[in-house]
């Protein structure tokens, strides 16, 4: 094993809320086992499927969500039995992550606190909507609401032009779990640091809630302090005020964003030869726009707007490659909207070995997936293991007999 929480021993109670949470550890190395019911979690149907052919085994939302960890099914609901293994397995592991309803294991007899009181060096995790307690506590939640309710989708739209009376837009790829799922790794990580220096585990109450009310940016701060709301924008930040574009529509048909054009008097000495080469921005040689506060777009000056205005009628006559490496050769933070196609084709992901393959049923070769987000020096980031088949590791946590199971050699 490798990673820097290799030996660490996780169980894993966790459909499509929590299971992020299961990845980021078992991607460090930590041993994840993912308890499912009969039939398999729920997250087993959520598409994409191989080859459009849904099956348990088949879902690359799955697969993603769960490299590197182990599959065991045991009926917590219906087995005395199974609840038995799961709390000889619990009394031996360090983490215990869950995504149900407050109670809801207390109601089967795997009461968090009961677990800790045979294990006090266990911590516990506890994936909600919105936490264990308040008046909220037992209202359902998805990724959808949870953007809507804690705030990120009020932000998220478009500018009147581009789409008169647009409602907010939900920002897509699990965000809202995955962002709960990144704040649970940070409090599970601190409570580590508590335990190796008391031998005292706890319980976590981490709220998808109050976690996406963390993430909103600009907007709480205007509403906290100004009483004010922000308004949504088309590809950039919501702002108090209406701010010029950023996205513009290149020659060859791509988009492009634009951020912090001419912030500064040197990298804007590096722009203007550059435009006026074209035939572009000639009136930027003007006095007024020797300010960097004059030309910064979100202040509401003239020179902004006109400049980002001229910035448009450059780019629509310039191919989006040309505008990124140029606006890159001059410091400035400018890149092109990919499809995901282009993405798989960046040769910068590929040259720092990004991309790993994955195996899994329904596919005759390894297809690619995203790998680490960060490179270690001493503990590298490893797929040990593609996500497991449903079940494919019960029999080793049965044969175990409440014992931690063995690794599997790969």
């Amino acid at each position: 094993m490798s990673g820097p929480l290799a030996g660490l021993r996780v169980l894993e109670l966790c459909d499509e809320p929590g299971q992020f949470a299961g990845k980021l550890i078992a991607d460090l190395g930590a041993d994840v086992l993912k308890i499912e019911p009969p039939g398999g979690s729920t997250a087993r149907t959520v598409g994409p499927f191989v080859k459009d052919r849904p099956g348990p085994d088949r879902s690359l939302n799955f697969w993603y969500h769960n490299t590197n960890k182990r599959s065991a099914v045991l009926d917590l609901e219906g087995s005395e039995d199974d609840r038995a293994l799961l709390r000889s397995l619990a009394a031996c592991a360090d983490v215990l992550i869950e995504d149900r309803a407050p109670g809801a294991l207390a109601t089967i007899g795997l009461a968090p606190d009961a677990l800790r009181a045979a294990n006090p060096a266990l911590i516990v995790c506890s994936i909600t909507p919105f936490g264990q307690t308040g008046p909220w506590a037992n209202w359902k939640s998805s990724d959808m609401v949870g953007l809507a309710l804690g705030g990120p989708m009020m932000m998220n739209g478009y500018d009147p032009e581009d789409a008169p009376g647009a409602p907010p837009i939900r920002g897509h790829g699990d965000q809202g779990y995955n962002t709960t799922g990144q704040f649970a790794v940070h409090g599970i990580l601190a409570a580590l640091i508590h335990r190796d220096r008391t031998g005292e585990g706890q319980l976590i109450d981490c709220s998808m809630h109050e976690a996406l009310a963390c993430t909103t940016e600009v907007g709480m701060p205007y509403w906290l302090y100004a009483r004010q709301d922000v308004v949504r924008q088309t590809g950039r930040h919501a702002a108090a005020q209406r701010t010029e574009p950023w996205l513009f529509r290149a020659k060859d048909g791509r988009h492009l964003i634009l951020y912090g054009v001419g912030r500064d008097n040197e990298s804007w000495k590096r722009l203007k030869p550059w435009w006026q080469a074209h035939g572009f921005g000639m009136q930027f040689d003007e006095p007024r726009f020797d300010t960097p506060l004059a030309r910064q777009p979100g202040r509401g000056s003239p020179e902004a707007a006109e400049i980002m205005a001229e910035m448009g009628r450059f780019i629509a006559a310039t191919d989006a490659d040309e505008v990124y490496r140029g606006g890159q050769e001059r410091d400035q933070a400018w890149g092109i909207v990919r499809a995901p196609d282009e993405t798989l084709q960046d040769p910068h992901f590929h040259d720092r070995g990004h991309f790993v393959p994955v195996t899994g049923e329904g596919i005759d070769e390894p297809a690619l997936m995203p790998g680490a987000p960060y490179i270690f020096s001493a503990t590298p980031w490893e797929l040990r293991l593609p996500a497991p088949r449903l079940g494919e590791h019960t029999a080793a946590v049965r044969a175990a007999g409440g014992a931690w199971p063995e690794i599997e050699p790969s």
